[in-house]
């Protein structure tokens, strides 16, 4: 049994035999026979004072030694470590909740998340009975900047009660301009946020990136809703984060090698994707999508591995790129 499931099981038994009323005063030698019986190993005594001051610290137990009696009990009447009411796998999934949510770190919206967390299960976590943080066993992609994730509480609360923002936004190589802007998702990829809604300015729905915001206040304008907008279809034909309005998608059809196969049928670069053909010498994909930068670059990333099939214009566009990066290692 796993070591922080069999510490559990014993402060389940020592609790029960604390709270026996038939045997107020249990001994040391009685606690551990009672444990011994029920989980099959030996225990020692040095194990069990160890358990009693572990019980101490996580549940924040009242166990006292009576001297007369030799033997311990609870010197709050009613205490039972039976009473929180999360089972192990749940106390587990909330311990390593947080490291989940990293990239919502320092951000208050992260921080409250976290203070909650910490209020349900502070003194029972399943890091305090193994002794490494949820750290030091599950680590998770980081983002390298973590500009513009100030306005995330206020862009966020602004969606849940509908309230219309003035973004100053600044596009790159652009001017600040003012947008009267009712949100109405936040969407994170690649480790920036953005902000998806419909902008007085523009007079149409825009993605803005958070890191390219300058500054967010309240708006006397009244929001905008939306009932059409939906946030699966926006994105339906998007690769990445580029939403084109005017453009249809396009039947892309992707040819990788046997060596990548695998990892284009187990990852899928697109939910559209489909395998059309595959024998030993390659995999054949189709994509519906809108060609954007982001799907260029992702094609180029696969460097020799990949081949455009369709459509020839995307052929003979990636053709000429490679071409040009071909004369800057010649």
């Amino acid at each position: 049994m796993p070591a922080n499931k069999s510490a559990l099981l014993r402060y389940h038994i020592i609790d029960s035999c604390l709270t026996n009323t038939l045997k107020r005063f249990p001994t040391m030698e009685y606690i551990i026979k009672r444990i011994e019986e029920q989980i099959g190993t030996t225990l020692s005594s040095s194990m069990f004072t160890k358990d009693i001051q572990n019980m101490r610290v996580i549940y924040g137990a009242p166990i006292k030694f009576n001297r007369n009696d030799k033997g311990y009990y609870y010197t709050e009447p009613g205490f039972s470590i039976k009473k929180f009411p999360l089972t192990h796998d749940e106390i587990e999934a909330l311990d390593f909740s947080t490291a989940l949510f990293q990239q919502l770190k320092n951000t208050r919206m992260f921080n409250q998340f976290e203070n909650a967390i910490n209020k349900v299960i502070e003194g029972y976590r399943v890091s305090k009975i193994i002794g490494k943080s949820e750290q030091q066993i599950l680590q998770v992609e980081e983002p390298i900047k973590t500009e513009g994730n100030e306005w995330l509480d206020i862009i966020l609360k602004a969606i849940v009660e509908k309230n219309c923002l003035k973004i100053t936004y600044q596009a790159f190589g652009k001017e600040n301009k003012d947008h009267e802007f009712s949100t109405y998702l936040l969407k994170e990829y690649r480790n920036r946020w953005y902000a998806i809604g419909y902008s007085n300015r523009a007079d149409n729905i825009l993605v803005l990136a958070l890191d390219r915001i300058n500054n967010v206040e309240n708006c006397k304008k009244k929001y905008r809703s939306d009932d059409k907008f939906i946030p699966a279809d926006f994105f339906k034909y998007s690769f990445g984060i580029t939403q084109i309005h005017t453009a249809k998608p396009q039947t892309i059809i992707l040819s990788f090698s046997p060596e990548q196969a695998a990892y284009i049928i187990s990852q899928p670069l697109h939910p559209s994707q489909e395998v059309v053909f595959q024998n030993e010498l390659e995999v054949q994909i189709k994509l519906n999508v809108y060609i954007t930068q982001e799907l260029k670059m992702a094609i180029l990333s696969y460097g020799q591995e990949v081949k455009v099939l369709q459509p020839k214009t995307l052929r003979a566009e990636l053709k000429k790129v490679i071409e040009k990066m071909n004369i800057n290692y010649s």
